[in-house]
């Protein structure tokens, strides 16, 4: 009985080991940005919103559903993410199944309990939004330039308040930023 109980924690870890290691992100960032499809997702109080509706240098839109592990370990990771870019150009929105949830302050108390009560959330009816950006794992997190073009995606999870990830999403956004202005340069002298 008591090999049997090894084998068991053994094939536990090694299985736990494998779920953790596919986890990982991925980092798709398109040669060229993209146009965003008109796709709305809807606020506490009813209103719709678009993507374009958020100004900033680099809006990061997490898709994400409260049926996902790796969805609500990132929340806590993302709200000290915001916290360390507040003010540097760095906004961040989440989206998730509007089916998950009864009312908005349920959405919230939920946000308030993992530890992310800062961040804002808002749904998404009949999951509209995630099929029209072709969405099919969460979570996903869609990067949008200031011109709101959709610059690529994050899928999978990620330790957001690490200082590599912190650098690496400013770096990000600086590069936008740059390659933006380096396009706008070109256009003016043709």
């Amino acid at each position: 009985m008591h090999k049997f109980f090894q084998i068991c924690c053994l094939a536990a870890i090694f299985f736990c080991g494998l779920t953790f290691s596919s986890a990982q992100a991925k980092i798709n960032m398109f040669p060229q940005a993209r146009y965003i499809p008109e796709l709305s997702f809807y606020g506490d109080s009813g209103k719709a919103y678009k993507l374009k509706d958020f100004k900033s240098d680099l809006l990061m839109a997490v898709v994400w559903s409260r049926r996902c592990g790796p969805c609500i370990s990132d929340l806590k990771h993302l709200s000290a993410f915001a916290k360390k870019t507040a003010g540097k150009g760095i906004n961040i929105i989440l989206i998730s199944p509007a089916k998950e949830w009864k009312t908005a302050d349920e959405r919230k108390a939920f946000l308030k309990r993992v530890g992310a009560p800062n961040l804002v959330s808002y749904s998404d009816k009949e999951s509209n939004f995630m099929k029209g950006m072709g969405i099919l794992v969460t979570p996903t997190v869609i990067l949008v330039n200031k011109k709101n073009q959709e610059a690529g995606q994050i899928t999978g999870s990620v330790k957001w308040d690490d200082p590599e990830v912190v650098q690496y999403m400013l770096k990000l956004k600086k590069d936008m930023l740059k390659n933006l202005d380096q396009k706008k340069t070109a256009n003016q002298k043709s």
